[in-house]
């Protein structure tokens, strides 16, 4: 489980939202034995969301707004109280790693308890499939003992860094098992070369490596490549 983190996603305008989050984190946390002493206080996080709605009262529903004074004053308020959260927030996370320590399940726990919602937990990559379009790339630019190998990513690749890196086996046969790891890269390309006299022939697979661990082996492409 990653470590919880409090999420705020509400801007300084959704008066109607922070008013919400204040009243909720001022009715969780009053009396909770996890937070005894909120910095800032629940009184002043309780003045706070009172400001904002007499504000939002003297602004006036739509149709029948007050005056660009009023609306400059309920705007002044609502950052004031988007702070205060802010800062409630940061109390809360402290207070729930302290208590809970490494054990992120108690400390979601406690956090939660206070009113706040948690950031949604990024969900792990589970095992790569096989790269794609795995194939020997011709180019006039390499050499006659030279190979290059380009692939693309994995189909179920939920992010670019969820790749950790492409691992090349090598083989002089088409069995996998038989092969050995000639080099590992980032990118979704690799180039071999043939430093003996004679001419050989390789079969080359592409093993991707992430979170779960290593994925599924690519079809086999078999190259002839030239000596030195």
């Amino acid at each position: 489980m990653a470590k919880p983190i409090i999420a705020i996603k509400l801007r300084p305008q959704n008066y109607a939202g922070l008013v919400n989050l204040g009243n909720r984190v001022f009715t969780n946390m009053s009396g909770n034995l996890d937070f005894t002493t909120p910095v800032p206080t629940l009184l002043s996080l309780q003045t706070d969301v009172t400001d904002v709605v007499n504000a939002i009262g003297v602004w006036g529903p739509k149709g029948n707004r007050g005056s660009h004074d009023d609306l400059v004053d309920l705007r002044a308020k609502a950052i004031t109280l988007s702070q205060t959260l802010k800062s409630l927030a940061q109390y809360v996370q402290n207070t729930a790693q302290t208590t809970a320590g490494s054990n992120y399940v108690l400390m979601a726990t406690i956090i939660t308890g206070s009113g706040y919602q948690l950031a949604n937990a990024k969900t792990p990559q589970g095992i790569l499939q096989m790269v794609q379009n795995f194939h020997n790339f011709v180019s006039r630019k390499l050499s006659p003992n030279e190979v290059k190998l380009k692939w693309k990513k994995p189909l179920n690749t939920t992010a670019a860094g969820n790749v950790k890196s492409y691992n090349v086996f090598r083989g002089t046969t088409a069995i996998f098992s038989a092969a050995v790891q000639i080099g590992s890269t980032a990118k979704t390309t690799f180039t071999d070369t043939n430093a003996t006299a004679a001419s050989v022939t390789w079969y080359y697979w592409i093993v991707p490596l992430g979170a779960a661990g290593y994925g599924v082996v690519s079809d086999v492409v078999s190259v002839t490549v030239a000596s030195v």
